[in-house]
């Protein structure tokens, strides 16, 4: 029987299990395990930077995805953004392609990570605002009078302020005190 020809979504699977892994997601390598072309590769997942953005947003989605799951099956009483957001923070902060990231670059994944026109941001912010509104639908949290985008920005920069303090602050990363903070924000 034939191997199945390789596919985009096996490109993005691979690049995930990878990152995963801890290991660095280069096209080149990429294109090689899967029997293509760089040039074949790039049509699928365009530049390194999209890719990896794509990878990220994966892993964020699959993590936010099961632990809000966990917290709604534990029937927590507080703010589930909160708990979904705190629980995010302690696995990103030991996940391999994380700490490899940050550790051989930082620069580059802050820029794909957390400037404001990234797509994973704006993906990250939203899917923090439906959590933030079903808060508030549900009483969870205290009404603030803020807007529900605003405060998901807010909650989102307060997390990535203790997730990525080696690249912001060159501090080591604090998931008790962002677990803190955001249940002292969303309450």
């Amino acid at each position: 029987m034939a191997e199945p020809k390789p596919t985009p979504l096996a490109a993005l699977e691979t690049a995930r299990k990878w990152f995963n892994q801890g290991r660095r997601i280069d096209i080149q390598g990429l294109a090689a395990e899967l029997g293509v072309s760089r040039v074949t590769l790039y049509r699928w997942v365009g530049t390194r930077d999209q890719l990896l953005t794509e990878v990220l947003w994966a892993s964020t989605d699959r993590a936010l995805s099961r632990l809000e799951n966990a917290v709604v099956a534990e029937q927590v009483s507080s703010s589930h953004t909160a708990e979904v957001l705190s629980r995010w923070a302690a696995e990103v902060i030991g996940h391999a392609g994380v700490r490899r990231l940050q550790a051989e670059e930082g620069e580059m994944f802050a820029r794909l990570a957390m400037l404001n026109h990234s797509e994973f941001q704006r993906r990250l912010i939203g899917r923090v605002a439906r959590l933030i509104a079903a808060d508030r639908e549900r009483g969870r949290i205290t009404d603030i009078d803020l807007e529900v985008d605003e405060l998901a920005y807010a909650t989102v920069r307060i997390a990535e302020s203790f997730i990525h303090a080696p690249a912001i602050t060159g501090n080591a990363p604090d998931p008790d005190s962002n677990a803190r903070v955001l249940h002292a924000l969303l309450r």
